[in-house]
């Protein structure tokens, strides 16, 4: 089957422009959708072999686009040429204001990895929003990129950010970070208590320490050493009981 990528809508611009820029090159027509028509067609008249073959490879490419956005963008497309979809889509895509970047920014300054979350994700997460900053014109530097990262991190990693907070500043690069975050998980994971069970944890919560016999008191007698039910006082009081139903 034809490789998908989720349909570009309103929210997912900035994971769409990778997806169709994948399948575009894949299929030979990311050039032609890139490049201003000026670069892409070739010199000769519109009846010419090479013409017509560009000419198809552009409407190509613009189909494909076309199927890979929803319903709600396809006022976005009306150029002729693939080339000026594309630019037309970006451009709508990226004419955000100064409040979209405000919100954006504070948004990426909040991020805080799930309890649950892999480091990978985590890490792909905060690159996805500071490429989506990028793509406002609102750019974000790598040690930005770094502080997010390493402050949205739980209290189990304080070992590595202190590390990384004393390393030589020529050393501390983004690619670095991401690899001593990603060793790192493994070294937090074995520190951890493995999961319990949920039946261990019904029973833990039903089950109780069994309490030594001698420290046992009857209900009956109030002796220590048995529990009510193995009272010498109660045998007696049974064994009466017969003797009185036979003597009556």
């Amino acid at each position: 089957s034809p490789p998908a990528i989720a349909k570009l809508n309103d929210e997912n611009y900035t994971e769409w422009i990778i997806g169709i820029q994948a399948l575009l090159t894949r299929k030979g027509l990311w050039e032609i959708a890139s490049n201003p028509v000026s670069d892409t067609r070739p010199l000769g008249s519109e009846n010419s072999r090479a013409v017509k073959n560009w000419r198809e490879k552009n409407n190509l490419a613009r189909a494909e686009i076309i199927l890979n956005i929803e319903p709600a963008q396809y006022g976005h497309t009306s150029g002729t040429y693939a080339y000026e979809v594309w630019e037309e889509l970006r451009r709508i895509h990226q004419a955000r204001g100064f409040g979209t970047r405000m919100a954006l920014l504070r948004n990426f300054w909040r991020m805080a990895k799930r309890p649950d979350q892999p480091m990978t994700s985590w890490i792909a997460d905060v690159r996805r929003a500071a490429r989506t900053l990028d793509e406002i014109d609102a750019p974000i530097e790598d040690e930005h990129t770094i502080l997010v990262l390493t402050n949205g991190l739980p209290d189990a990693y304080s070992q590595v950010i202190v590390s990384l907070d004393s390393t030589p500043e020529h050393e501390l690069s983004l690619e670095h970070v991401i690899k001593r975050l990603v060793n790192e998980e493994a070294r937090v994971a074995a520190s951890l208590p493995p999961p319990r069970a949920p039946d261990d944890v019904a029973l833990a919560a039903i089950t109780k320490p069994r309490t030594p016999i001698e420290r046992i008191t009857c209900f009956k007698c109030t002796k220590k050493g048995h529990y009510q039910r193995d009272c010498p006082q109660l045998n007696e009081t049974a064994s009466a009981a017969i003797d009185d139903s036979v003597a009556w």
